[in-house]
């Protein structure tokens, strides 16, 4: 409650949250469970006992449990307040329809035009009593079921822990069947089933009831309606089960994506020296168009779902109410009916889509029941077949039991979590203008004409009603009345299409405009990733993998869903409010202090939901101990102390997980109460000033629906408006990568000649290189002259030297003073492509990309196939290759895995061939190298780079005895550089 009332300005913290909330502990729900569900099992083996004789005598085999034993042990231990929660879903469904009732009894007596006095105002309060009580036991219904859902979902989990960490056999580390992340989806299926119980006898009874009331109204015209409602049905599903389909092909080309970005991050160095940055934002690009023409189709649907929940009220209230006045002249339609039946009619359609998907609910819930009863009763299964192992680990020693644990606590780094702070402490006024930017300024223009369009059809639609009740009080024949009923009805039906179109446009234009930010953001932060420098990638992989991946389907999918809905409430709102002012405009009084009492509780709202939604995207309690539990069953357990601390540890991380949905829960729910109370407030005004006024009876019903129907409105704004400031976290970090310092430009005006280097001279004259976090010691004072052609070995005690003059001579760090010269030209004069791709670089780790063969030896198609073939035959891989053909023409995943490391050294080397090159450093060979393969590639370096200047990096002083120099690089510094013999006869710095 302090967090919406009062609004909290600093950084949250669980310790915070202690102290909002507390429900019984994890432990406590957790021990009644087992104590449940070990009843059931004794009860089932007594039972299992008794009838094996009669089994065997009819030779019928035992059947297949169908989950109704955990599905009891369940509700044994959650009845009391499932019990609680039946009651209040009673409650809330009678207050509803009773609310309506009022408002049709207010209606009603504004109609009779009875005297004001006294009775009026009882009606008033009666009206805002109902409004009130529905209110409050929403509130507690949707408090308790939620709290039961994740209570169920915690406890479930941890019994799942349990018996996995019980069931550990280390023999079968190797089994890989089902992902966590799988059964725990059955967890929460399961757990969801609070609500879907309630739902499976609510919704007929409402179903029920709003059909009795439209009976009572409209007769059997309530039947067209109906039958309209279930006609569309099955439409529904379709189109759900198409859209289904479709997102998932769309996270299978996701999957592949992330693959190509994951790959472009791990070999981000090799990608920069190679300077095929070009190329491989290529692929991703092309990847991405076919996601974001998924993502197109998906808008399409967009629009039915929009078309459905905006127009089929007027279908079906327009159908049903026509079909009343065409079948009998008699027929006049009151206030009271039209704006009776068209709420009801909107009531009606949820219960309806309910009922028609509670059969696949059910039946998913209890396959994953059956799955999760057939894990707790079995006897022999590994915990490796439920958690995806990722290689072998090392036994703990007996004297650490803390350690399996340890891990989880690490999870999420110092440095990351200072990051997220700090963007979640920005503002988001600057990410917004950004994100509309790339929406494209004209789209949001035409987006929000469209969408006040939509608002400004669907208020002239009720006023059509309206005005067609006050008339036919004065309608005096029948012949007059036909006539106004069919010019009514046209006008109706006219405006029901127009809304329809302009429906059509407004999920057009929201489509296109935020396919366009999309495509948009994704190309701006492609550009920015592949222009960082390397150190600078180094630290940052993970920020952008999770800005690829994460922040990027916030953008793709979340944030134009949010948008829609902001702007639908907020127009809704303001059209309400409008109307109530043209129709009273006593009204506009009270709208300065409703909309500050309004902003002050989104305001705390917003504060209090977006520090805890921050507190619960930490890994550690985003998904129930999941972290901790992965890691513990990676680890072979010896003993049951082991299992008993790392289960404490899962439990633990449940209570800190179950402590966040505690706060979320009552933080959203305890707002919507008060905005619940604020539509009862302004419902009560309006009653209260059309007592003073006495306007027509149409006008009244106009104005008491539209203040009844606002809270819906008010109930969406809020929490739209903190979806968007939640999604433009995600939008700050794309801000962030377009601020951080990238490398020097990739092309310059001035441009080194087709053949440059000829010779492959390099100078080094008073060079000093800046200091990077993965290049220490910087360079420092160095002097020395490569002539054209010479073979150098580079001497070095640690690998940091040799990385430090690779990093000079390709510049991935800049110099501070002094200049490198490649045949007499200042290399920062040039762009980094042309110095790059004129250098080739065969590292001690040899490289390659997935896709084929062909690319990743010549990716931009430069050489003809006679050209890649003789590279190949002469590295000595011409007939490994002709055995895999596939890999020269058609991609594949993992090229790599088809040839052996020193093979893949060779490939290197073909790559360096075909690139014709004058200057080569070649990386010493890892152990696992074969030294015959070492030995290929030293001959075809002497002979088939014979012109070329080549420099070895070793740590070994053995290596460099064929060079015709050697420098000697320590700390930075060049300490020798001189013929080979003659610093091997000097002694202890090279034999160091």
């Amino acid at each position: 409650m302090r967090v919406v009332v009062m609004g909290h300005r600093g950084p949250r913290h669980l310790s915070d949250l202690c102290k909002l909330y507390n429900e019984d502990s994890v432990h406590t729900l957790f021990s009644v469970f087992e104590r449940e569900w070990e009843k059931q099992q004794n009860y089932s083996e007594r039972s299992d006992l008794e009838e094996d004789s009669g089994r065997e005598l009819l030779l019928v085999s035992r059947k297949t449990n169908a989950g109704y034993s955990l599905l009891y042990a369940i509700w044994m231990t959650f009845h009391p307040d499932l019990i609680k929660v039946v009651l209040l879903r009673v409650s809330t469904d009678l207050f509803s329809i009773l609310g309506l009732l009022t408002l049709r009894w207010v209606i009603l007596f504004y109609e009779r035009q009875a005297v004001f006095d006294w009775a009026g105002y009882t009606h008033s309060l009666v009206v805002l009593g109902a409004v009130c009580c529905c209110a409050v036991s929403q509130h507690y219904f949707d408090k308790h079921s939620r709290i039961i859902t994740a209570n169920a979902q915690a406890v479930l989990a941890c019994a799942l822990y349990r018996k996995t960490l019980s069931l550990y056999h280390s023999s079968q580390r190797q089994s890989n069947t089902t992902q966590w992340t799988d059964v725990l989806g059955e967890v929460e299926c399961v757990a969801e089933l609070v609500v879907t119980f309630t739902c499976l006898w609510s919704c007929p009874l409402r179903v029920t009831l709003y059909l009795g009331l439209l009976w009572g109204e409209l007769g059997p015209g309530v039947l067209v309606g109906v039958v309209l409602l279930l006609v569309l049905i099955p439409v529904n599903s379709a189109v759900e089960h198409k859209a289904k389909q479709l997102r998932k092909t769309q996270q299978i080309i996701r999957e592949r994506s992330e693959q190509l970005i994951k790959e472009m991050l791990h070999k981000y160095q090799a990608l920069k020296l190679l300077a095929w940055e070009s190329w491989f934002h290529r692929r991703v690009t092309d990847s991405r168009a076919r996601e974001l023409e998924v993502l197109r189709i998906l808008g399409y649907f967009t629009a039915f779902s929009m078309l459905d929940s905006i127009c089929m009220p007027f279908l079906v209230g327009f159908s049903s109410l026509g079909v009343f006045v065409l079948v009998d002249d008699g027929n006049v339609l009151t206030p009271s009916q039209i704006f009776t039946c068209l709420c009801f009619f909107r009531l009606l359609r949820p219960p309806l889509l309910e009922l028609a998907g509670l059969l696949c609910v059910l039946k998913q819930a209890q396959q994953s029941l059956c799955h999760l009863e057939k894990i707790f009763l079995t006897e022999d299964l590994g915990t490796s077949q439920l958690v995806t192992t990722k290689g072998a680990t090392e036994d703990i020693p007996p004297d650490s039991p803390q350690q399996p644990c340890d891990g989880c606590k690490d999870k999420l780094s110092n440095s990351d979590e200072k990051r997220d702070h700090s963007l979640f402490q920005k503002g988001s006024g600057e990410t917004r203008r950004v994100y509309l930017r790339a929406f494209g300024w004209h789209w949001v223009s035409v987006t929000s004409l469209v969408y006040l369009s939509v608002c400004a059809v669907s208020l002239a639609q009720d006023a059509v009603l309206s005005v067609w009740t006050g008339e036919a009080k004065e309608v005096q024949g029948l012949e007059e009345w036909s006539e106004l009923r069919n010019s009514r009805l046209s006008a109706y039906a006219l405006l029901g299409l127009l809304q329809a179109l302009l429906v059509c446009c407004a999920a057009y234009c929201l489509t296109r405009g935020s396919l366009r930010a999309s495509h948009t953001l994704h190309s701006e932060l492609l550009s920015d990733v592949l222009h960082l420098p390397v150190h600078s990638q180094k630290t940052d992989a993970r920020w952008s993998l999770q800005s690829f991946t994460r922040d990027m389907q916030v953008v793709d999918e979340d944030l134009a869903k949010h948008l829609h809905s902001w702007l639908k409430s907020l127009l809704d709102i303001f059209s309400t409010i409008t109307l109530i002012i043209f129709i009273m405009p006593v009204f506009s009084l009270a709208v300065c202090p409703l909309i500050m009492l309004f902003l002050r509780i989104q305001s705390h709202f917003s504060s209090g939901h977006i520090r805890i939604r921050h507190i619960e995207a930490n890994p550690v309690v985003s998904i129930t101990s999941l972290e901790c539990v992965t890691h513990c069953v990676e680890v072979p357990l010896s003993g049951p102390k082991h299992r008993e601390v790392c289960l404490t540890h899962c439990l633990q991380a449940s209570h800190q997980n179950l402590l966040v949905k505690y706060n979320k829960i009552i933080t959203e729910s305890w707002a919507l109460l008060q905005f619940d109370g604020v539509a009862g407030i302004v419902l009560f005004l309006v009653s209260l000033i059309l007592l003073e006024t006495q306007p027509d009876s149409g006008l009244v019903a106009l104005a008491l629906i539209c203040a009844f129907n606002i809270k819906e409105a008010l109930r969406r704004y809020p929490q739209a408006t903190s979806d968007i400031n939640i999604d433009m976290q995600s939008m700050q970090r794309f801000c962030e990568f377009a601020k951080v310092e990238k490398e020097a430009e990739w092309t310059v005006t001035l441009r080194p000649s087709v053949d440059w280097p000829r010779h492959g001279e390099v100078k080094f004259r008073n060079y000093e290189s800046e200091a990077s976090s993965n290049c220490t010691p910087a360079l420092r004072g160095i002097n020395l002259t490569i002539l054209k052609g010479e073979k150098i070995g580079v001497l070095s005690k640690g690998k940091a030297d040799t990385d430090s003059l690779v990093s000079c001579l390709f510049r991935t760090v800049e110099a501070r003073s002094g200049a490198v010269l490649i045949d007499d030209v200042n290399i920062t004069c040039m762009s980094l492509q042309d110095l790059r791709s004129r250098l080739q670089f065969i590292s001690q780790v040899p490289v390659l990309f997935t896709g084929p063969l062909r690319a990743n030896l010549d990716p931009f198609a430069q050489h003809t196939d006679a050209q890649v073939w003789l590279a190949l035959e002469l590295c000595h891989l011409k007939e490994r290759v002709q055995q895999l053909p596939a890999q020269l023409l058609h991609p594949v995943q993992r090229t790599s895995l088809a040839f052996s490391f020193g093979q893949r050294r060779l490939l290197c080397l073909a790559r360096a061939l075909l690139a014709r090159v004058r200057i080569l450093l070649v990386e010493e060979a890892l152990p696992c190298v074969d030294i015959e393969t070492e030995g290929l590639v030293r001959q075809l370096i002497h002979t088939e780079f014979k012109d070329c200047t080549v420099l070895w990096l070793t740590q070994n002083p053995l290596t460099v005895m064929h060079t015709d120099r050697v420098l000697v690089l320590n700390n930075g510094q060049a300490v020798k550089f001189d013929a080979t013999s003659t610093v091997f006869q000097q002694g202890p710095q090279f034999s160091q």
